[in-house]
């Protein structure tokens, strides 16, 4: 398949439509194969700034000495996301979204 890219003409109203060369394919690809191999590691990123905003979020809780026995718990468990889901499948689970709100749907993130 074919890859273009668009030239932009300074001061034209027309932009060209060229066909990459060889090495802009190959390095094209090899962008490509990068992004997909790395999709994984992307997905935990999120994961773990998700993970690690809900326990600042929370950490009044700890302090002030007012927190219950499910948010210690919710809390021990968002801290073991890393070891307990460690496939991309699962990272896809923790990271699935209501089409509406875009919230994450995954119970590990709702605080009792």
């Amino acid at each position: 398949m074919t890859t273009y890219k668009i030239l932009t003409i300074v001061g034209g109203e027309n932009n060209k439509k060229v066909a990459l060369t060889s090495d802009e394919q190959t390095f094209r690809d090899a962008e490509e194969k990068a992004w997909t191999d790395n999709s994984a590691n992307r997905k935990l990123e999120i994961i773990r700034m998700e993970r690690n905003q809900k326990l600042k979020d929370t950490d009044w809780l700890v302090t002030s000495g007012k927190i219950s026995d499910a948010e210690k718990t919710w809390r021990e468990n968002l801290r073991k996301i890393p070891q307990d889901y460690t496939t991309e499948s699962q990272y896809d689970t923790l990271l699935a979204q209501d089409e509406n709100t875009k919230e994450l749907t995954n119970a590990i993130w709702s605080k009792p």
